[in-house]
């Protein structure tokens, strides 16, 4: 019998995470020239999905409307550079902390400690608007799943049989 991954994941293993992803993320830039929708998101959704995979679903929602809403305001206001960038992850902030405000009494697990992971919508819907979005999914989700299994092929290593 395979032993179940904690759901709990260790300061240590999500250090570790980060340090894969922002490798593998780093080499998929130098390799296709596509950034994987943000250097760290990558670690983050392979962390995430460690943890609470229904977490994925709710990245993707925020990350359609926040790329949603830079579309609609780039028609209004001219963004570019460093305002785009400031523009998009805040909006994708704003859209995650609205969301979580609606749901954190029903699911409050959904939220825990995830700081950081509220700008990874954000991150993503920026490269979006910077790169063809069917590539930078591919290569989110390719980097993605490479950090998920190294991570997950280490973690079930050091699990007690």
């Amino acid at each position: 019998m395979i032993p179940s991954l904690p759901t709990d994941l260790p300061a240590e293993a999500a250090t570790l995470g980060l340090a894969i992803g922002l490798l593998f993320g780093l080499c998929c830039y130098l390799l296709t020239n596509l950034s994987p929708g943000g250097m760290i998101t990558p670690a983050w959704l392979a962390i995430t999905l460690l943890e609470d995979w229904r977490r994925i679903a709710m990245i993707i929602a925020i990350t359609v409307l926040t790329w949603g809403g830079a579309v609609a305001a780039r028609k209004v206001i001219i963004l570019y550079g460093k305002r785009l960038f400031a523009g998009v992850v805040m909006l994708g902030v704003l859209l995650q902390m609205t969301l979580s405000l609606f749901l954190i009494r029903e699911h409050p697990l959904l939220f825990g400690y995830q700081t950081l992971g509220f700008i990874v919508p954000g991150l993503i819907a920026y490269q979006f608007l910077r790169q063809p979005v069917v590539a930078t999914a591919t290569a989110a989700l390719t980097v993605t799943g490479l950090t998920y299994a190294v991570l997950v092929g280490g973690l079930l290593l050091f699990l007690p049989w």
